[in-house]
């Protein structure tokens, strides 16, 4: 799969459909409008009224939540409807909706995908992975969690569709030296087996992985963005991570038992010859070139100051901060244009990365989504449409907030394998956030949960662009991911409430919650 391809279409609904959901969405979206009451009874208890703005905000959201799930257009199309319907709708100004479109978060991933691009670029992503099955060892299932850590380390910084499509390769090029190592009939299962393994390793690490950091998903963006809007509260990498990381942690080893001990046992012995193979394939890269250090360093300097973020904002040289307003989004964009500066070989002219390296790798489809993610979060706010999704809450009337985070996750979890975990991630967050708010429920548990559910779509091969990579192999059958992957969601939805309800918590003070979110 090539890098420039969208990381957002994946043919979840054939093309007839999608005729029809271009129809019916409209359809949809106006009946929302005219059903709507013009007054509700608020969480309060107390009569309010449903201002027409509200009502469209909803029918608007309706049209992209619709058209996202059925791509009836290209998603990316989708999320810059509130640029013209807003406006025109009387939702919102236009000068409020397109700064979404321009918003830190957007600059945050903007960034990453540039430091991403250096690193393909210069072959330092292959020679990560190399290393780290190198570390691992070659017997079959050490070299599945090789592939499955290196996978989830880049993962976590890059692209997940990026760190797969990169990853399949040497993941076939292993399955390769296990066939040719197999020595009868007898051991055909085990290496089907394998070479199951080897593929969903990857697909599941990739995603997995991406849990881990701020830029690692975009979902994450997501989160840290709706916090900050909606609560004015900072989401720091640190902040994240704290959460995050032990999610991936359980999450990756549990990937890993589930797949090579219960699921497909791999009973193969040592690989002859293993070794040997990822020795020549380092090799024939050669020592590390000029521009594989330059961006690793880069790299290595945008990680410190996002870890040490805090520690560094607050430094105070000769009685002033410095570095107070080097923020994330400061920091990923440094590094980009950094990139862009430092020459390889200045009699050449050739930098570290440059624009023709760079522009097929940046996903411009997910910074539009974000924007029209984050334009349409902030009207569901600053509308009323979320105190009146709020305000029908009392039917989890009695539900405590585990109860609420299981019931979110689960439908999250699911629905994740049919659309987006980006838009989906988009559409519900307003609403998860309003409903806890009215149940009294601190917002920022269900939210964190809601946000790793989006990233935990392993059944299905339209679930997630890595999904579908490794089933475009044609080496993996349907039934194989679809079992694999119930197994693992129910797995995710678990150890993702857990992390949610007992770590994610401190970050929002809804006294500090800023007017009218």
């Amino acid at each position: 799969m090539p890098l420039h391809k969208s990381t957002l279409e994946i043919d979840a609904v054939s093309n007839s459909s999608k005729v029809w959901a271009f129809i019916v969405g409209p359809l949809l979206a106006i009946a929302v409008y005219f059903l709507l009451p013009e007054s509700f009874v608020n969480a309060s208890g107390e009569t309010t009224a449903f201002a027409q703005a509200g009502r469209a905000c909803a029918a608007v959201t309706t049209l992209m939540a619709f058209w996202w799930f059925t791509e009836a257009l290209p998603i990316a199309v989708t999320a810059m409807l509130p640029v013209v319907l807003f406006p025109l709708l009387e939702v919102a100004s236009p000068g409020n909706t397109m700064k979404h479109y321009a918003s830190g978060t957007i600059f945050l991933f903007l960034g990453g995908f540039l430091i991403a691009a250096g690193v393909h670029r210069w072959h330092l992503d292959r020679r990560i992975a190399l290393l780290t099955i190198s570390l691992f060892g070659t017997k079959p299932n050490r070299m599945i969690l090789g592939l499955m850590t290196s996978t989830a380390l880049i993962s976590a910084w890059v692209s997940n569709t990026a760190t797969a499509a990169m990853m399949v390769p040497i993941g076939i090029a292993v399955m390769g030296v296990v066939r040719a190592a197999e020595s009868g009939h007898a051991l055909e299962k085990d290496t089907h087996n394998f070479e199951v393994c080897v593929l969903l390793s990857i697909a599941y690490a990739a995603s997995i992985g991406g849990i881990a950091t701020l830029v690692g998903s975009p979902p994450n963006g997501l989160f840290a963005r709706f916090v900050a809007d909606s609560y004015g509260a900072s989401v720091s990498f640190l902040s994240w991570m704290k959460v995050a990381l032990p999610m991936t942690l359980l999450l990756l080893p549990a990937t890993y038992f589930m797949l090579t001990r219960v699921l497909f046992r791999v009973n193969l012995p040592g690989i002859p010859g293993g070794r040997e193979w990822v020795k020549s394939e380092l090799a024939k890269l050669g020592p590390m070139s000029r521009g594989e250090r330059i961006v690793l360093v880069v790299f290595l300097c945008a990680a410190i100051f996002w870890m040490g973020g805090p520690i560094i904002r607050s430094l105070e040289i000769g009685g002033i901060m410095p570095f107070k307003s080097f923020s994330d989004e400061a920091i990923a964009m440094t590094a980009g244009l950094v990139l862009f500066m430092i020459p390889v070989d200045a009699k050449r002219g050739i930098h570290a990365l440059d624009w023709n390296s760079a522009k097929d790798v940046v996903a411009w489809d997910v910074l539009l989504l974000f924007g029209g993610g984050l334009s349409m979060a902030d009207a569901i706010q600053k509308t009323g449409l979320a105190d009146f999704i709020g305000a029908q809450a009392n039917i989890f009337a009695g539900f405590d907030e585990l109860a609420m985070m299981f019931g979110i996750s689960t439908l999250i979890t699911f629905a994740s394998e049919v659309t987006s975990n980006t838009a989906l991630t988009a559409t519900m967050m307003p609403v998860i956030a309003a409903a806890a708010e009215s149940l009294r429920i601190d917002p920022e548990a269900p939210l964190f949960a809601m946000v790793f559910a989006a990233s935990a779509a392993f059944m299905m091969p339209v679930g997630t662009p890595p999904n579908a990579i490794v089933f475009g192999t044609g080496r993996l059958k349907i039934g194989e991911m679809v079992r694999a992957g119930f197994f693992l969601n129910i797995i995710a939805i678990i150890i993702g409430v857990l992390c949610s309800h007992f770590l994610g918590h401190g970050l929002i003070d809804l006294s500090a919650k800023v007017a009218g979110g």
